[in-house]
């Protein structure tokens, strides 16, 4: 009851946001939209190409996994607030967009998940060790997404986002570096999960860190450092 009770609110908070979501339009103009056709289905993706592109050169990928109904309005919010970051200038951040009610990324199957990987790798192109975040219901898909594909990825950054019960971490993810980020201000249930979940993970893969962001709830302010989230993975020790 507790979960659904949860999961309740935080549908009404993200339909919220979604009535009143507003990104600017110099950051609007950063990104660029794509349809991309893969073997079973079809997506548009909204995407920040990387500084000085060249298509004939290879980057790095950032693939960030929108929380809510993942629709247009949302996702362009979740990369103004959590996706847009200085450590990304030089790869491809790519935003899956959900353009109709019957999917939601945290439900696609290890086939979804593989058609929808491998047709943005047909579509750009990338450098292996790629780094996938999420926040929320996209947080928990990213998870997902690197449990079905773990040796496509050097990174998972999560905030938030929990592993669950389905997910059972193997050998696989010796080599990730995973961060659990959790707002201040949030439910304590996502604290609580990341804290389990970071202690699930200390014995399985590279590293684990555990970040408080401070001043935040469940949803991130666009005046929020979002380079906090990501300190972790490219600040050395």
């Amino acid at each position: 009851m507790k979960r659904l009770f949860l999961f309740c609110i935080l549908a009404v908070g993200y339909n919220a946001i979604s009535q009143n979501l507003k990104v600017s339009e110099e950051i609007l103009d950063e990104l660029k939209t794509v349809t991309l056709h893969t073997e079973l289905d079809t997506f548009t993706l909204q995407v920040k190409y990387p500084k000085d592109y060249n298509p004939e050169k290879s980057y790095n990928v950032f693939l960030g996994l929108s929380g809510g109904n993942q629709s247009l309005k949302v996702v362009n919010y979740c990369y103004a607030a959590w996706f847009r970051s200085g450590y990304f200038n030089d790869y491809f951040t790519i935003m899956p967009v959900v353009d109709r009610d019957t999917i939601n990324f945290k439900s696609f199957t290890n086939e979804e998940v593989k058609d929808l990987l491998n047709g943005i790798s047909k579509e750009f192109n990338t450098k292996p060790n790629w780094l996938i975040a999420g926040t929320s219901n996209g947080g928990e898909a990213a998870l997902n997404f690197v449990e079905v594909d773990p040796y496509r990825f050097a990174g998972v950054i999560v905030a938030p986002g929990k592993l669950g019960d389905k997910i059972i971490p193997t050998e696989t993810w010796q080599h990730l570096k995973v961060i659990f980020a959790y707002g201040e201000k949030d439910d304590k249930e996502w604290y609580a999960s990341a804290k389990e979940d970071v202690k699930r993970l200390k014995k399985k893969v590279k590293e684990v860190h555990l970040i408080k962001m401070e001043g935040q709830g469940h949803i991130l302010t666009i005046a929020y450092n979002a380079d906090k989230l990501y300190d972790p993975y490219f600040l050395k020790k």
